[in-house]
Order: structure tokens, then C-alpha cells, then sequence
């Protein structure tokens, strides 16, 4: 057999090409206290990999189309409302035209069971709504403004979308959790608006006053946010700033109002750090750039997570086909973990509630691998390995049982037959001279030995190329029980002719 002695560099083959290296990111990651939130036993964030998030409300119904003519600038179709007809000035959806949808709004295939069913198959231990996007439109019926699935006649039949997925997780054991714009805000005279110019040909945008903005900020932003709290009792809060844009408006005091108000009605309650972006200190966890997939050198050392998409838009867009594969996905999330994060990967219902087909297939695609692998990926902490240690389409994750030391290797793409050697990453109390490895699927033992300068050398067959990104579990010989699939234990069997 040949050795393959691992030399290379770590490259990372994010199968998602990110928008923009973290170095460049308009997100700060380095001001959240890593060891406060690693260490605490009450940040899920630190060892949980996979989350849904879905953006639907009123967007959902034009789907990126307005008058028969395509919303410009991206297919962001959330953001209909300020880009139709971009970059013109004084373009955007007018107020009154777009209210109209408010009287459509009636999700009747809405089943709040089947999308957290959904989640939770694919693994997702969390899951993350739109409560309110940047058009101000609260997916609840809110005390404090009238702009609500209230006025809505969905909202009008009496049901409750929010009390409804709350339910649900709690029957699927997910944690709920809520996206709030807390911001921008279109509908309210004093909520921020888009922070243009900031790309090329966007029009400038004349923002409220600070005396106005913080009218917003006590008149809505405070007290929905207690609403949502009181309500529904969620484990996260996923706010919405970047760049300079939000530097000016979440200024360092009201950060520390709104980080206060959850901590003192919801202590254990999840905070990300684009609460603000640019100085998120106070935060439970980073959240990166939209589908921004940090390398090595760019990870932070706290926990954090990218949110990323199925194809391009977040909310539901017709005319957006641009889906990624199952193994795109896939290949994503595994390297977020080897690197300590994880993916918050969105779906953007239709209008009647239901999810797209494609999106229902993926999540499907990840039910499968999950049934066998999920152990390998959650909960877990980051790659026990240096940097350069793994082949390029190999990674790692390390296991959280100290009773049970072992790191699992994830394989992206099919290794060559031959012997894998690596450092031996595990801190044992003593010397261990005997290893396990196990191709989890398969349940197939692989030979496995320390060589005399104390480095792993496990041996990939040939069919190991057959399955599709397997993991392989190591650990030492005690550290999981010796038996095939069928629970019979492991001992020495006559090789047969086939292999002679």
C-alpha cells in the first residue's frame, strides 16, 4: 500500500464561496470575551453546529416581483420594499402600495409541527424567525404597533405563528429562537433606514435624527422585544447591524440597554454580536457576514455561527434558482465545525406557508446523514489538529466526554487507498498503545496502530471510497465498545478466499 504522509496545508474548499474574507468583514469578531462564553455551561452556542432560520412575513407575497418588474440591486426579497426600482432616487415600494399586502397575508399551509419536524431531522438543534424584518412588520400580534399579523387575516382567524413554532420546539426539543431587526425599521418614522450609500450607485438616504431614533427605540424596539420575551419565552435573540451604517445609532449605551433588558428578563437567553456589529462586547456569540465562511486564520475563538442560504435570497424569490447542492451544504457545515461554529442555514417559505421543494429535499438529504453521523458534528469542539496536519478535504472535530476521549475525521472527498498518518491529537493520562477507528455508517474497523515517533497510522481501504462523506471515529480501545452493526463482538475471523 502507499503511505500518504500528510504534509500539505489546510486549504479550505468552502464549497460556498464567501462574499468576503473575515479580515474584510464589516463584523467585528474579536471583542466578545471568549472565555466567559466558552466556558459557561449555559452557552448551547459553543457546542450546537446547525440551526434553521427562516425569514417570512409580508415579502414573502411579492416574492422579489413588484408590478410585473424584478426588484433590483440583489434578490434579497425581504428588502423589496427599499430596492424596486434601484438604484432611482426616491425608488422603493411607496408605504400605502405596499401595505396593501397586509390584507394578503394568509399563510393557510402554514404547520409550524411540520417545519420544526423538518429542522429537527435535519439536525438543526435551534431554530431562528423573522419576528420583525427591516419593513417593521411584526409576525405577532404586538401591544405597542398596530403594523401586525393582526391587521392581518391570518393574524385575524386568531392564530399565532410564534406561539405556534414555540410548541412545536418544545415538543422537538429545539431551541427557539427569534431574528429582531432592531435597527432599521421602515415602518416607524424614527427606525433607521438602509445605511446608503454604502455600494456603488446606491442613493443617499436621509436617516432619522438621533432625537427620533431614540423615540423608535422606546416607543418599539424596547417593548416588543420585552413582548417577545414574556410571550414566547425564547433561548436566543438574533439582532441585525453591520458596518459603520449602525456605528452612529446602536451606540455602546443603547447596546447595553437591550443586552440588559434580556439579560434581566431572560438570563439564559442567547445574544449575537450583530447586536452591534461593530463592537459587539456583551454578546453570547459571534454571527458572521451572510454566508461568510471564515478560514482558520479568521475564525473567532468564541463561539459563533455563519448564516447562510439554500440559493441566494433569504425570504421566499421566485425567479431565484440559484440552489446549492446537498454536499455544497454539507461540506460547509462540516468545516464551520472543524473550525468551532456553525451554520444557521435558511429557508424562505412560500406564501402560503409551505417550504419550497427544494429546500424540503435538502433538509431531507441532511435527516439521512445525520441519522448515522450527528454525534460526530454535535456536540463537539473544534479540530484537535495544528494547522496543516489534515489532507485538504479532510476535517476534524473533537468529542466533549472526557470518560470517552476520541476525535472523529470527516471525509469530504474519497481518500486513496494507502496508510493516513497523523499526530495523535487526544490528552490521555497516560500513553495509550492501543486506538479504535471506526467508519461510523459503515461500522467497518479500520487498522489502526501508533507508530515509534508516536503518531497515528490508520490504514483507508479501498472501499471506503463507496460511501459518501463518511466519518471515522478514534479513540482509544476503551473508549467504545468492540461490536459489528449487528451487536456481535469483534473477534478474529478466517479471511475467506476472496481476499486471498
Amino acid at each position: 500500500m502507499k503511505t500518504l504522509r500528510v504534509t500539505v496545508s489546510l486549504l479550505l474548499m468552502n464549497a460556498i464561496t464567501p462574499q468576503t474574507r473575515a479580515a474584510d468583514s464589516p463584523y467585528t469578531v474579536d471583542k466578545v470575551d471568549a472565555k466567559t462564553t466558552a466556558a459557561s455551561d449555559a452557552n448551547w452556542m459553543s457546542r450546537t453546529r446547525f440551526g434553521m432560520f427562516v425569514h417570512f412575513g409580508l415579502y414573502s407575497i411579492p416574492a422579489g416581483v413588484w408590478n410585473g418588474e424584478e426588484m433590483g440591486r440583489n434578490r434579497y426579497a425581504e428588502w423589496l420594499r427599499a430596492q424596486w426600482r434601484w438604484p432611482q432616487p426616491g425608488g422603493g415600494v411607496p408605504r400605502g402600495d405596499y401595505d396593501t399586502l397586509l390584507a394578503r397575508f394568509n399563510p393557510t399551509r402554514f404547520d409550524a409541527d411540520e417545519w420544526i419536524r423538518l429542522a429537527a431531522g435535519a439536525g438543526m438543534r435551534y431554530f431562528v424567525i423573522t419576528t420583525k424584518h427591516h419593513d417593521g412588520f411584526a409576525l405577532w400580534d404586538s401591544a405597542v404597533s398596530g403594523y401586525d399579523i393582526a391587521a392581518t387575516p391570518f393574524g385575524a382567524r386568531g392564530r399565532d405563528p410564534l406561539g405556534e413554532l414555540a410548541t412545536a420546539c418544545r415538543k422537538y426539543n429545539v431551541k427557539l429562537g427569534f431574528y429582531y431587526s432592531h435597527w432599521q425599521d421602515w415602518e416607524h418614522p424614527g427606525g433607521a433606514l438602509p445605511p446608503w450609500p454604502e455600494a456603488k450607485n446606491d442613493p443617499p438616504l436621509i436617516q432619522p435624527t438621533d432625537e427620533q431614533f431614540e423615540g423608535y427605540w422606546q416607543s418599539k424596539c424596547l417593548p416588543q422585544v420585552a413582548e417577545l420575551i414574556e410571550r414566547y419565552q425564547p433561548a436566543m435573540f438574533w439582532f441585525d447591524s453591520w458596518g459603520k451604517g449602525a456605528k452612529r445609532q446602536i451606540t455602546a449605551a443603547r447596546r447595553d440597554q437591550l443586552i440588559k433588558l434580556v439579560r434581566d428578563r431572560a438570563p439564559y437567553c442567547m445574544i449575537n454580536g450583530r447586536i452591534a456589529a461593530h463592537d459587539p462586547s456583551g454578546a453570547d456569540f459571534i454571527s458572521m457576514g451572510d454566508n461568510q465562511f471564515p478560514d482558520e486564520r479568521d475564525a473567532p475563538k468564541a463561539p459563533w455561527e455563519t448564516p447562510g442560504t439554500m440559493n441566494h435570497s433569504w425570504g421566499y424569490h421566485r425567479l431565484d434558482h440559484q440552489w446549492r447542492s446537498f454536499d455544497n451544504l454539507l461540506n460547509a457545515l462540516i468545516t464551520n465545525a472543524h473550525h468551532g461554529g456553525a451554520i444557521t442555514l435558511n429557508v424562505g417559505p412560500l406564501p402560503d406557508g409551505s417550504f419550497q421543494q427544494a429546500a424540503t429535499r435538502r433538509l431531507k438529504e441532511f435527516a439521512a446523514w445525520m441519522e448515522i453521523n450527528e454525534s460526530a458534528l454535535q456536540p463537539t469542539l473544534r479540530s484537535p489538529f495544528p494547522r496543516g496536519a489534515l489532507p485538504e478535504n479532510v476535517r476534524a472535530t473533537l468529542g466533549t466526554d472526557p470518560k470517552h476521549p476520541h476525535f472523529n475525521l470527516f471525509v469530504l472527498k474519497p481518500l486513496p487507498a494507502g496508510e493516513l498518518i497523523l499526530p495523535q491529537p487526544l490528552e490521555l493520562p497516560t500513553p495509550a498503545s492501543e486506538f479504535q477507528a471506526q467508519v461510523l455508517e459503515s461500522h467497518a474497523w479500520l487498522d489502526i496502530k501508533l507508530n515509534t515517533e508516536g503518531h497515528l497510522v490508520i490504514t483507508i481501504p479501498e472501499e471506503l471510497a463507496g460511501l459518501d462523506h463518511p466519518v471515522i471515529r478514534i479513540g482509544p480501545a476503551n473508549s467504545r465498545p468492540s461490536l459489528y452493526e449487528d451487536g456481535i463482538p469483534l473477534e478474529p475471523v478466517k479471511t475467506g478466499l476472496f481476499h486471498k
